[in-house]
This record gives structure tokens, C-alpha cells and sequence, in this order.
């Protein structure tokens, strides 16, 4: 990205002259975009002038697998080559021309409004047949339109006049005063956003999917964004809070009329009043009484929320162009397939789950012959045994209690997928912590180190009516007040250091102290894991087991050890 003031100045005026002028089309979004993902892709900049005039711009970028996109399609909810309309169809003429000369092969362009003039003009443009054009529907963005003193009237009149909107700030207002805070200073803004990101990518957690704020350049790309928009008064980062406690923010802007609904999240611990929803009503209700406001784009994405709020859709294309005939035909094959696909909920489900396999390993893979054999083999020939251990109920009155074992809430589960962001099997476990902790089936816990870094984690829940999954059974208690402990995890790149030992017997003397009765357990095939336990003071009580002869499965007798347990009763009842 050329820094160059006069281009800046220039760029930013063709961007007002646009037909719908958008903050993602600013050299402000390119220049923080190059900053932050400099990495994952290349900037290609093209320019043409008439004299001395700059008369067109199509940020660009090259990723590694050589196709050029919109350089802020990732980013950006609209992306268009920018210029008057009257010389648009020439000037992408005059691009795709120049990047057949580069002899780019493939070009990709998402999120491209279907209203836009370029949307016409690209068709128009490759006449020469340089490269094949497939265009296609992408998403449909809310919008809240009020053209009229009239339209401003009616929508704020609708949203005041919403039940559930009263009524979920009626409920906010008994908690706390209840502040509408706009920030536009890059300074406060990266002060705000730590807790922004933990709260976004733990809520995405428990919805079963990955925020992009675990991606450190996706957090980074916030902190250049603020920074470059903050000056010209474009960015407003918004926050809804109860008393001193933020219970809802939004990352947006307030561009050429618009106020952008961007990034937003909530405080899991207000929840249940839909502080999102009342957070973007607030908005909506104050850019009614904004005369420079006239939209309030609702972005990409489909969710019902938005709904409630919008008058109409702006619709945006997907537009591939490649220059062979087979990547094209490949290219129209993939959508139509896509779209029988999503025509059959069952169908699509299945196709998904035959392309992840195929993802996984190939017929030739070792690992995946290795894979295969085993379930195979186990299917019908499996041995399983599990092994049970308590800790002595003597131990839970030594010792103080550790403060490095913390209950795991959705801020420490925000600091650890930002912390191994990059580690798929921890991203895994947290989402399946986060559901978990949802539906409040136990109690989880984070080992923390003296610096507040998560190294391990662990769960606890009754031992009675505990269903194994290794077993297939559901257990009934050995004596009163058992409490499990169970799916203990620790990241790849912290095993080795004990921290597993140490984490369950701080759990272990917690809860020995409140009462309980301690128990974990490990597979017998599991020798890191039983090492792990039996370093600890736990002691082995009983195992139980399974076994499957030609696919016929039958539970196993617990077999106890001799003078590990008391009588009879200590014995679980399968």
C-alpha cells in the first residue's frame, strides 16, 4: 500500500463518489488489512488516471495458491472495484486485462453488491473471453432504511413499540443503570477490546463454532482498523452497559450515512435478556434521531435477530472468473452440487460428513489403513477395562487450598482459544467445554500458572447417574456424595511438565474438603493417564469393563481389588 497522502486523499474521494459509498472501499480498511494479514496475502494495487487525476482503484491482493481476491474480502461485507459509473465497465476492462497480461489464472470476487454498477460491468467487461465468469448469489445483508422524516418515525415508533425490547430493558435497568457508550478513540478502543474478545470468542464457543478472534491477526486487524479510522471519525465502537459491567458491545462504523453493524457480542452473564438485541435497538432508535444517518446496515449473515429489525436486503454476489474451461466447469459443478445439497437437509449432512472423511486420509495413508483395521478389528473382537480410583478422605484436611485451580467461566475459556488459537485439538476441547458448561452438565475447572497462562483442564459432576461413554453404561454412586472427575485435558504444547497430577489432586483436596468423595478413572490402555493418577495420592478401588465377541457385547463383573474396598455396597450397581 502506497503511503502517499495525495493517493489516500484521492482514493477516499472516488469512494464518496460511488454510487453506495462503503467504509470497507477507504485506503484506511486496505492499509489495516496489509498491516495485519501482510502474511496470508500480497497487496496488488490498481490505478488508472486520466492526466493527472486518479480516476480508479481495485484493491487487490494475491493469496499463496496464486488466485487474486479483493484484497478486504475477508474482512470488508462489501467489496467493488471503485470509479465513476460512467467509465466502471472500461476501467474492469482495463484490470482483468492486466491481470490476464500477469497471466493470473484465477480470480475471485466476494462479496460484490448486486446493486453495484460493477456487477453489470463485469460481464461487459471480459468480452475478449480472457477469462470464464461464474457469478452467482451470496448473501442477502439486513438493512434498517429510513429515507423520510416520516421512515424514522415509523421504525422508532416500531421499535419502541416492541414487547420484548421493554421488557429486556426493563430487566437490564434492575441491575444497574443502563449506559449507551460510544468510543471512537483508537486509544480507549484497544483498552476495551481484551474483554470484547474473550466475551466474542467464548460465546462462539458455546454455539459450537470458531470466532475469528482466536486468529491473532484477526485481532491485530482490529487494533490497525481503530487506529487508521479513529482520526476521520469513522469507527464507533458501541457498548450497552449495566451499571459499570459492558453486557453487550458492537465493533461498527459511521460512514457516508450509514452505521455499521459489524462485529458485535454479549455478556454471557445476560443472556437470558438478549442484551444484542436491545443493544442494536438502542442503535437503531439513536440513528433515527440522526439526521446524517439514513442506514443501519446490518451486515452479513442471516441470523433471525436482524430480521426483526429490517426494511429491506441488499443482496451481494460471488464472482469467480478462471481462465481454462476446466476450472470453470469445476467451478460450476461445485455450486450446483452445493445447491441440490442444501435442497436435502439429510442429503447435505451426508455429503459433508463423505468429504470430511475423504479430508482425513486417503485409501493409501498408513495411518488411515492402521485406522480402518482397528475399526474393523473392534467391531468384532474389543476388550475394554477402566480402571477407578478415590482419593483418601484423611487428605482433603492437609494442606492449604491451591489458588492456581480456577472454575472455568467464559472468560477463561475466552483466554484460552486465544491462547492456542492455533491448536485444533484444544479449540475442540474448549467448544466441547463451552457447550457443556451451557447446559450445566458439571463443573469445570483450569489449572492457571503464576503468570494467569491455562494449562490444564478438568471436570467434575455427580458420580451417580454418570453415563461412561467408554463403557456405554450410566454408574450409580459407591457411597454417598461421589463426585467424578473427568475429561481432563492438557494443550499439546504444555504436556510433559505434571501438570495433570497437579490439577486433579487440587481438585481432588477441594472437594474432599466440601464433603465429597473424590473419584477419577482411566482407561487400562491409557498409560500416560494412569501414570498421571497414580503419581497423585488417588488409590485404586475397582475396574470394570466390556467385551465383544463376533459384534455380541456384554458388561464385564467390576473386579475389586483385594482390601481396596470396604464391603460390598462400595461396589457400583451397573
Amino acid at each position: 500500500m502506497p503511503a502517499d497522502p495525495e493517493l489516500r486523499r484521492a482514493w477516499n474521494q472516488l469512494v464518496l463518489q460511488m454510487e453506495h459509498p462503503e467504509v470497507f472501499y477507504t485506503w484506511e480498511w486496505a492499509t489495516a488489512v496489509q498491516r495485519a494479514y501482510k502474511e496470508q496475502i500480497a497487496p496488488v494495487i490498481v490505478i488508472a488516471y486520466e492526466g493527472e487525476s486518479l480516476v480508479g482503484v481495485a484493491a487487490l491482493g494475491r493469496k499463496a495458491r496464486g488466485e487474486v481476491v479483493f484484497l478486504t474480502a475477508d474482512t470488508g461485507d462489501y467489496c467493488d472495484f471503485l470509479s465513476d459509473t460512467q467509465i466502471r465497465p472500461a476501467f474492469v476492462r482495463a484490470v482483468l486485462s492486466a491481470l490476464h497480461e500477469a497471466r493470473v489464472k484465477r480470480i475471485v470476487l466476494t462479496n460484490l453488491p448486486a446493486d453495484s454498477v460493477s456487477a453489470v460491468a463485469l460481464p461487459q467487461a471480459n468480452t475478449s473471453q480472457a477469462y470464464h465468469l461464474h457469478s452467482r448469489p451470496a448473501y442477502a445483508c439486513a438493512r434498517v432504511m429510513f429515507a423520510t422524516s416520516e421512515d424514522r418515525k415509523a421504525v422508532k415508533g416500531a421499535i419502541l413499540a416492541r414487547k420484548r425490547f421493554r421488557r429486556n430493558i426493563r430487566e437490564l435497568q434492575k441491575r444497574g443503570a443502563l449506559i449507551l457508550q460510544h468510543e471512537t478513540d483508537s486509544n480507549e478502543i484497544e483498552a476495551l477490546l481484551p474483554e470484547f474478545v474473550q466475551a466474542h470468542v467464548a460465546r462462539f464457543l458455546e454455539t459450537g463454532k470458531y470466532s475469528s478472534l482466536i486468529r491473532e491477526e484477526r485481532r491485530q486487524f482490529l487494533v490497525e482498523l481503530a487506529r487508521e479510522l479513529s482520526p476521520p471519525g469513522w469507527i464507533a465502537f458501541s457498548r450497552l452497559l449495566v451499571g459499570d459491567v459492558a453486557a453487550a458491545w458492537n465493533y461498527g462504523f459511521r460512514f457516508a450515512g450509514s452505521w455499521f453493524w459489524y462485529q458485535p457480542t454479549v455478556n454471557e452473564s445476560f443472556w437470558d435478556f438478549s442484551p444484542g438485541y436491545c443493544l442494536l435497538g438502542k442503535i437503531v432508535e439513536l440513528a433515527c434521531d440522526s439526521p446524517d444517518i439514513n442506514i443501519v446496515d446490518l451486515g452479513l449473515g442471516a441470523e433471525g435477530y436482524k430480521d426483526r429489525f429490517a426494511t429491506s436486503n441488499r443482496e451481494t454476489l460471488y464472482c469467480e472468473l478462471n481462465s481454462s474451461i476446466l476450472g470453470h466447469t469445476r467451478a460450476v459443478g461445485r455450486y450446483r452440487a452445493a445447491s441440490i445439497a442444501t435442497a436435502s437437509p439429510a442429503v447435505e449432512k451426508r455429503l459433508r460428513a463423505v468429504m470430511a472423511f475423504a479430508r482425513r486420509a486417503s485409501p493409501t495413508d498408513e495411518s488411515f489403513a492402521k485406522r480402518a483395521a482397528r475399526r474393523i478389528q473392534t467391531s468384532v473382537f474389543l476388550r475394554e477395562n477402566v480402571r477407578f480410583y478415590e482419593w483418601p478422605a484423611e487428605d482433603g484436611r492437609t494442606g492449604p487450598l491451591s489458588t492456581q485451580l480456577q472454575p472455568l467461566g467464559s472468560t477463561l475459556l475466552g483466554d484460552a482459544a486465544v491462547q492456542y488459537g492455533n491448536d485444533p485439538a484444544s479449540l475442540r476441547f474448549l467448544m466441547r467445554s463451552a457447550q457443556r458448561q451451557h447446559s450445566e452438565q458439571g463443573q469445570g475447572f483450569v489449572l492457571l500458572t503464576s503468570e494467569g497462562v491455562p494449562v490444564h483442564f478438568c471436570w467434575a459432576r455427580d458420580f451417580d447417574g454418570f453415563h461412561m461413554a467408554e463403557l456405554d453404561r450410566t454408574l450409580q454412586a459407591p457411597r454417598e456424595n461421589a463426585v467424578m472427575i473427568f475429561d481432563c485435558f492438557t494443550p499439546v504444547e504444555m504436556r510433559g511438565h505434571g501438570y495433570f497430577s497437579d490439577a486433579i489432586s487440587y481438585l481432588a483436596r477441594q472437594l474432599t474438603a466440601q464433603g465429597k468423595s473424590a473419584w477419577i478413572f482411566g482407561a487400562a490402555t491409557n498409560h500416560a493417564s494412569l501414570s498421571g493418577i497414580e503419581k497423585t495420592r488417588f488409590q485404586y478401588r475397582f475396574t470394570l469393563g466390556r467385551r465383544r465377541i463376533f459384534g455380541v457385547t456384554r458388561a464385564v463383573d467390576s473386579i475389586p481389588s483385594p482390601g481396596s474396598v470396604r464391603d460390598e455396597s462400595s461396589v457400583p450397581v451397573l
